[in-house]
């Protein structure tokens, strides 16, 4: 059972979440994908979710909607869905170079919008920050599951868009 304190910090992380979810929204409207086809893509590069099912558990969704997200991007020219070796059934999924480009723009634009709204953390609060992103990630189980991927390395297999 939680203290009133640790309450109350919920509270408080919980009314931040809110207009940092909005802000979010807003910078990944502002790349032209909808924040499911984000997450798609995020999901089919950096962990590797490179099939239907897989995406679909990746990220805790029915089939017949990772099925309509990767529609949408196969149609928008971000992914392309070829038939899965050894399984004529399957198909495999793969981001198209302006599919990452998409990826790393809407990442940058997260990026600059959280920069603009923690620019005037303390030293010590971007310390604590640090704490807490990685123990989010851990809970949500996302630390040692994704496949980081240095920028520069994203942006190099974007040349040909």
């Amino acid at each position: 059972m939680l203290s009133e304190k640790d309450r109350r910090t919920l509270q408080i992380f919980h009314r931040a979440a809110v207009p940092l979810d909005r802000a979010v929204q807003a910078a990944d409207r502002a790349s032209g994908c909808s924040g499911a086809q984000l997450q798609a893509l995020s999901a089919i590069v950096f962990f590797g979710a490179t099939t239907l099912s897989a995406l679909a558990a990746h990220e805790r969704i029915a089939a017949p909607t990772a099925s309509r997200i990767v529609e949408s991007l196969v149609q928008a020219g971000l992914v392309d869905r070829t038939p899965a070796p050894g399984d004529r059934r399957a198909s495999q999924l793969v981001a198209t170079p302006r599919g990452r480009a998409a990826l790393t723009t809407a990442c940058d634009a997260r990026v600059d919008m959280l920069e603009g709204v923690l620019e005037d953390f303390t030293r010590e609060e971007w310390a604590a920050l640090a704490v807490t992103a990685r123990a989010l990630n851990r809970v949500f189980g996302l630390d040692g599951g994704g496949r980081y991927i240095p920028r520069a390395e994203l942006l190099a297999e974007t040349e040909t868009v």
